[in-house]
């Protein structure tokens, strides 16, 4: 899987480290030839998306939104929208780096794009098991 980083918002991403993560997805979940876009925005952007697609008028740190069906050679499977702010607080609460904070959303969002979801306990179990699988191959 190919990523495009788009950066709406002030502060640094690790862009490197985002593109490896989304080749291991991409070969893991056998889409590799698929794209997606990440774009990574401020609090009062996400709280727009939010209230505009999922009701929910406040700010969140990740939303995935799926375009293709990843069946086509360089189809765009879809776009991930990370808030900078939320993202960097949570890193801050959570007591993890920034940049492992910014490569758990990509993945989170990433497998959303995959198929994966957390709505169900078994589902939650499923998706949280491959994200840490996508973290700790990156840790090498």
């Amino acid at each position: 899987m190919r990523v495009q980083i788009f950066k709406n918002a002030p502060g640094r991403v690790p862009r490197s480290k985002i593109i490896d993560l989304a080749a291991r997805i991409g070969r893991g979940e056998k889409k590799q030839k698929t794209r997606a876009n990440i774009v990574f925005i401020d609090d009062p952007t996400i709280r727009k998306l939010n209230t505009r697609f999922r009701h929910i008028n406040k700010s969140t740190d990740v939303l995935s939104f799926n375009l293709g069906d990843g069946k086509d050679e360089d189809d765009l499977l879809g776009e991930v929208y990370i808030s900078l702010e939320t993202a960097f607080r949570d890193a801050a609460d959570d007591g993890i780096g920034f940049d492992e904070a910014i490569l758990k959303l990509c993945c989170h969002g990433l497998l959303h794009l995959h198929g994966y979801d957390h709505m169900k306990p078994a589902q939650a179990e499923k998706m949280r098991k491959r994200e840490e699988q996508y973290l700790r191959r990156g840790e090498r």
